[in-house]
């Protein structure tokens, strides 16, 4: 455990934090690890905690969401038939 807890609970709260702001802007949050020797979440860092706990819990919610529609959209162009495949035009040009 480090000489102050709270500057040490505040700078991994801060790394979830950006964390949060990078996966839900379109980024790849890197790798993490839970920290060895932290110790207990300091009482007066508990409120901060919980809030990016929502905020993590709401960004999968979104990011699930945005895989779900992405899923369905490439469903939906796995239906239009192939234009190299098909003996004749896809597509009929009425007004030129």
């Amino acid at each position: 455990m480090s000489a102050d807890p709270v500057r040490e609970w505040s700078d991994i709260l801060d790394r979830f934090e950006g964390d949060i702001a990078l996966a839900v802007s379109g980024g790849e949050p890197g790798p993490w690890s839970p920290p060895a020797g932290a110790g207990s979440l300091p009482e007066g860092l508990a409120d901060r905690a919980r809030r990016i706990l929502d905020a993590q819990l709401e960004s999968m919610a979104m990011l699930g969401k945005v895989r779900s529609d992405a899923l369905a959209h490439l469903d939906a162009l796995s239906t239009v038939p192939g234009s190299r495949n098909s003996p004749r035009p896809l597509i009929l040009d009425v007004q030129g």
